[in-house]
C-alpha cells in the first residue's frame, strides 16, 4: 500500500519513465453517466450522508445546462447512451417546473443521434401526483432509498429535526405504484441492519420491490465514521449475504439484488471490464454552479488534507478537453493510475474490480494511490468469495444430478 503521506507531498513513487505515460489518457470517455446536482440541498439529515454542502439551496440554472451541452457536443464526448443521473442533493426539493424546463435542452443531444435518459435518485419523502405526471412524462427512471423496516431506517434517515421519514417514504412509494412507474431501490447496511436480514428481505417484498442494491455505510467524502470498522462487521455481513441468498432462491429471485447479480456477472463474463472510476470522463459530474469533475461522483465538492480541491473547471469557463492540461487533472489521474497499478500488482480481486474506488481510496487511507480499503474488503472480496462458493455448489449439483461433473 502506498504512504498516506504521498499525497500531501505530492511525490510519487512512479519510476521516472513510467511518470509520462500515466500523465496522457489512453482513452477519453465517452461519458456514459452524466451526474447533475440540480441542488445540493436535502431536506433530510442523513447519518451517513458524504455530501459537504447540503444546507447550500442554490440551484442549477438553465444557462449552465444549456453551456454543459454545447461543451459535451463541441468536445465530442459522447457517443453513445447518456444517462444523466440528477442526484448529490434531493432532487425533488426542486419543483417539477425546474425539470420541464431544464430536460428539453438536452434536444441537441438527441438530434446528433446521442439517446438520453434523464433519471434521479430521491429519498422519496416528496413524491406526490404532479412528480408521478413529470416522471410519466419525460420516462424519468426513479431510484428511491429506503433503508427497509422503520426500525432501521428511522435510526439514520432522519428529517432535518430528527424526526422519522419512513412512513413518507412508504407513502412516497405508494405514490409510484399507484401511478404505475417502476422503481428500484437502495438500501445502506449498517452493522444493525447485518443482524436482520430476514426483516430486510420481507420487508421490500411486501412492498412490492422487485429490484435491491445494498450499499455498506462508506467512508465517502463529508462521511468519515462508518460501522463497518465495528469488531465483525465483515464476518456479519458474509452472515447476511448467507440468510439473504437462501431467502433470494427460495422466491426463485423475485427481488433482485444487485450485490449477487453484479458480482455473478462480473466473475462469468470473461470480456475486459472498464471501471468507470478510474478512467477520464466516463463518469462527468458537474455541480449546481457548472463545476465539474471526474473518476468518482463523489469527490466533486469535497476536500481532503493535500488535496483541497477535485475541481476540473466550470462549464461556463472551460472545455472538458482543454482541463486535461491542468495540473489538478494530471495529479488526478496520475495517483489514480498509481493507485489501480497497485491494485493490478497485489490484489487477485482485479479482475473483478478493476483496482477500485478513488473516492473510498482518499477517504479511508488518506491517498488515491492506496489500495484496499473497508470498503473493497466487504463489498467485492467478501462478496466474491461468497458468490464464487455458491457458483461452485451450483456446479457441483449439476454434476451430481447427471451422475458426473460437467
Amino acid at each position: 500500500m502506498h504512504s498516506r503521506s504521498s499525497v500531501a507531498s505530492g511525490t510519487s513513487s512512479v519510476p521516472l519513465d513510467r511518470a509520462k505515460a500515466l500523465e496522457t489518457p489512453s482513452r477519453l470517455g465517452p461519458v456514459k453517466l452524466l451526474v447533475l446536482q440540480g441542488t445540493p440541498f436535502c431536506n433530510l439529515d442523513c447519518a451517513y450522508c458524504y455530501l459537504p454542502n447540503r444546507s447550500d439551496t442554490a440551484r442549477m440554472s438553465s444557462a449552465t445546462v444549456g453551456s454543459l451541452v454545447r461543451r459535451l457536443l463541441e468536445d465530442r464526448l459522447v457517443s453513445g447512451p447518456l444517462l444523466v443521473n440528477w442526484h448529490a442533493g434531493e432532487p425533488l426539493v426542486l419543483p417539477p417546473a425546474f425539470y420541464e424546463e431544464r430536460i428539453p435542452l438536452f434536444a441537441p443531444l438527441v438530434e446528433a443521434g446521442i439517446p438520453v435518459t434523464h433519471s434521479l435518485q430521491t429519498n422519496g419523502v416528496l413524491i406526490n401526483d404532479a412528480y408521478c405526471e413529470l416522471f410519466r412524462r419525460f420516462d424519468i427512471k426513479i431510484g428511491v432509498s429506503v433503508d427497509g423496516p422503520a426500525f432501521l431506517h428511522d435510526a439514520r434517515r432522519v428529517t432535518r429535526s430528527g424526526k422519522p421519514t419512513h412512513a413518507a417514504v412508504v407513502a412516497g412509494m405508494r405514490m409510484l405504484q399507484k401511478h404505475a412507474i417502476p422503481f428500484n431501490v437502495i438500501c445502506v447496511l449498517t452493522s444493525r441492519s447485518l443482524r436482520h436480514p430476514e426483516e430486510v428481505y420481507y420487508w421490500f417484498r411486501e412492498m412490492g420491490v422487485r429490484a435491491v442494491a445494498f450499499n455498506l455505510e462508506e467512508i465517502e467524502g463529508a462521511n468519515l465514521t462508518s460501522s463497518m470498522i465495528d469488531p465483525g462487521f465483515n464476518e456479519e455481513y458474509r452472515e447476511f449475504l448467507e440468510r439473504l441468498w437462501v431467502l433470494v432462491e427460495k422466491d426463485d429471485r423475485a427481488l433482485r439484488v444487485r450485490e449477487f447479480d453484479d458480482i455473478e456477472g462480473r466473475i462469468l463474463d470473461r470480456l475486459p471490464r472498464r471501471n468507470s472510476q478510474t478512467e477520464p470522463f466516463i463518469n462527468l459530474s458537474v455541480a449546481s454552479n457548472g463545476d465539474y469533475s471526474t473518476f468518482c461522483p463523489e469527490l466533486l465538492g469535497t476536500s481532503f488534507p493535500g488535496f483541497p480541491d477535485f475541481r476540473l473547471g466550470n462549464v461556463h469557463g472551460n472545455g472538458f478537453r482543454e482541463s486535461m492540461d491542468s495540473p489538478i487533472f494530471q495529479r488526478l489521474l496520475r495517483e489514480i493510475r498509481q493507485g489501480v497499478q497497485a491494485c493490478r500488482d497485489e490484489c487477485p480481486y482485479f479482475e473483478v474490480c478493476g483496482g477500485g474506488n478513488p473516492s473510498n481510496k482518499i477517504a479511508e487511507n488518506g491517498s488515491l494511490s492506496s489500495t484496499r480499503t473497508r470498503n473493497c474488503t466487504s463489498r467485492i472480496m467478501t462478496t466474491s468469495d461468497f458468490v464464487i462458493g455458491k457458483i461452485e455448489e451450483r456446479i457441483e449439483a449439476r454434476g451430481t444430478v447427471s451422475g458426473k461433473m460437467p
